[in-house]
């Protein structure tokens, strides 16, 4: 078999001088210099969580809130973060994962400050609602008219949803600037919305990756499971934690976590992802406090047989008429709704300790004013 011929040299293509070097990426500086500002144990991690339910490994806890106290300083490049969000989200966080990140989380926060006499409830509101009312303000009011310090911590808007920060504005209540505004609201009786920009910033960038990756990530279970205060100070079981869920598998994930943190903690199905009850059907709740859990409603199977009529606009400004309403007591109050505030309140008195005064549901059941 005789060799190929050779193309003559005149018929080979160009390339000016330093050409090979600029198409080989070993040799390329641009290359060269992003591959080393990657700190080498980034690009472990990707290695070990990054290879699929099958190959990849889960980090533990103290390596975790290592590598999330590395994403909120924003050490990390955005490509490598990128990839670092996307393979977790394929793998499944771990539980202790999560709780190695909700640490580092916890330890940047700005912490509200609050009496620690007095009950505290945080409620997440990261999802609003797009086919029926936001009702989250209308359950944080109810449980702040009975004595209890309400953190409502989310997101100020969404192009999809009404958010509760829009709702409690159409109410004639702005959104906290400071921590420390947020604690003259609690001081004067109201509930107190702190957008998650102020509580945290490089988290909230963090939560807007979501418009740029198309997907939700580990930070958006995190933003669900934050306790607004001084947990170092008043105890990790201080702050008692208003926990929904969409999917099973996170059920589990928060039962697992707060029982093993020692926390308290509500946990139930959210009505479109809010910690709210719905109107129709009453859904299981469980309280978790020092690593067990209780059922406070099993939830019912039929839907309740006269469900409150709710307005036929989903607004921000109509869901705040009804809610005030609801609130002054000229309108009814969605039965599910108001079982969920005196589970919650009974449960709290349950486990707090006596001190003589009126009990939140006794607060919470006396007549509202007409």
């Amino acid at each position: 078999m005789s060799p190929a011929p050779v193309k003559p040299a005149s018929l080979l293509p160009e390339y000016p001088a330093g050409a090979a070097d600029a198409l080989n990426p070993a040799v390329d500086p641009v290359v060269d210099s992003a591959v080393a500002a990657v700190p080498a144990d980034v690009r472990r991690t990707l290695k070990q969580v990054g290879r699929g339910n099958v190959g990849s490994r889960s980090l533990s806890r103290a390596e975790m809130q290592v590598l999330f106290g590395e994403i909120l300083e924003e050490a990390i490049p955005e490509l490598e973060l990128g990839g670092l969000l996307i393979a977790f989200r394929m793998k499944g966080e771990s539980v202790d994962e999560i709780a190695g990140a909700l640490a580092a989380l916890q330890a940047r926060l700005s912490p509200v400050p609050v009496d620690p006499q007095k009950p505290v409830i945080a409620i997440p509101s990261y999802n609003g609602a797009r086919r029926s009312a936001n009702l989250t303000p209308l359950l944080a009011g109810l449980l702040a008219d009975a004595g209890v310090q309400v953190i409502i911590h989310g997101v100020r808007q969404d192009p999809s949803r009404v958010t509760t920060c829009e709702v409690l504005q159409a109410m004639g209540h702005a959104p906290a600037s400071s921590v420390a505004e947020a604690g003259i609201s609690l001081e004067r009786g109201n509930p107190a919305f702190v957008p998650i920009d102020v509580l945290c910033p490089p988290f909230a960038r963090l939560l807007k990756l979501r418009e740029r990756l198309g997907v939700r990530h580990v930070g958006h279970t995190l933003a669900k499971l934050v306790a607004p205060v001084d947990s170092a100070r008043y105890g990790v079981e201080h702050c008692i934690r208003l926990m929904s869920y969409t999917h099973p598998e996170f059920n589990k994930l928060q039962h697992a976590l707060m029982e093993g943190l020692g926390a308290r903690a509500v946990v139930m199905r959210g009505s479109e992802g809010e910690a709210v009850a719905g109107t129709r059907r009453m859904v299981q709740m469980d309280w978790i406090e020092g690593g067990r859990t209780r059922t406070l409603s099993a939830g019912d199977l039929l839907p309740i047989g006269r469900p409150v009529t709710m307005p036929a606009a989903q607004d921000a400004v109509a869901t705040a008429a009804y809610i005030q309403a609801a609130l002054s007591g000229e309108q009814p109050v969605p039965e599910n709704v108001a079982r969920q505030v005196a589970l919650i309140l009974g449960a709290i008195d349950e486990t707090s300790p006596a001190t003589g005064q009126e009990t939140a549901a006794q607060k919470t059941s006396r007549p509202r004013p007409k």
